[in-house]
C-alpha cells in the first residue's frame, strides 16, 4: 500500500492556515465586541427627562428632535454625548438643562451644483453625517455618555416622555 506523503501534508498544511484564518477573524470580532455595562446611579439627579420632534417652517430649514434633561442642580460630572434612536451626538449644557440635538435630512434644503468644471462642484455642501450609536434602545429611550478619571461610562435613561412637535411657523425677519 503506497501513501502519498506530499498529499497528506499539503492538507495538513492547508487545514493549519485556515483554522489560523478563522481564529484571528474569531479573535478580532470579539475584541471589538465590548459589554458595555449602564451605571446604576444617575451621574447627576435628572428631574423629568423629556423630548420632542420639530420641524422649521420655512422650506429647507431642517427637522430633528431635541433630548432634554432638565437637571436638579449642577454637579462636578460632564456629560459629553447623548445616544438616541441609533445616533450619537454633542450635548449642550446651559445651567440646569442639557440639551441633544439630533437634526434629520427631511426639509433640508439640497442645492447641488452639477458642472463640468468639478472646481464649482467643491462648494456643494456635504449630507449630514450622523454618528451612529453602538446602543440597540427602544425609541424613548436615550444613553448618557460621560467620563469619570478616564474612564468612559453610560447611564441608561428609559421612558422619556414625549413632548408636543414644534413646528416654527416662519424664519425670523432680516435685517433691512
Amino acid at each position: 500500500m503506497f501513501i502519498n506523503i506530499n498529499s497528506n501534508r499539503m492538507k495538513f498544511t492547508t487545514s493549519l492556515i485556515l483554522g489560523l484564518v478563522f481564529l484571528s477573524i474569531v479573535n478580532c470580532k470579539t475584541s471589538q465586541e465590548s459589554v458595555v455595562q449602564f451605571q446604576s446611579t444617575a451621574p447627576l439627579e435628572i428631574t423629568a427627562p423629556y423630548y420632542n420632534s420639530w420641524i422649521a417652517g420655512v422650506q429647507g430649514g431642517g427637522s430633528g428632535v431635541n433630548v432634554f434633561l432638565p437637571l436638579k442642580e449642577n454637579g462636578n460630572i460632564v456629560i459629553d454625548s447623548l445616544h438616541f434612536r441609533g445616533e450619537k451626538t454633542a450635548v449642550e449644557t446651559r445651567d440646569k438643562l442639557i440639551v441633544g440635538r439630533f437634526r434629520h435630512s427631511t426639509n433640508t434644503q439640497k442645492d447641488i451644483i452639477m458642472s463640468s468644471n468639478p472646481q464649482d462642484e467643491y462648494k456643494n455642501k456635504r449630507d449630514l453625517i450622523r454618528e451612529p450609536s453602538p446602543f440597540n434602545l427602544a425609541q424613548n429611550d436615550c444613553v448618557v455618555s460621560y467620563s469619570v478619571n478616564g474612564n468612559r461610562l453610560y447611564y441608561k435613561i428609559s421612558n422619556l416622555k414625549k413632548e408636543e412637535s414644534m413646528a416654527y411657523p416662519s424664519s425670523p425677519p432680516k435685517n433691512r
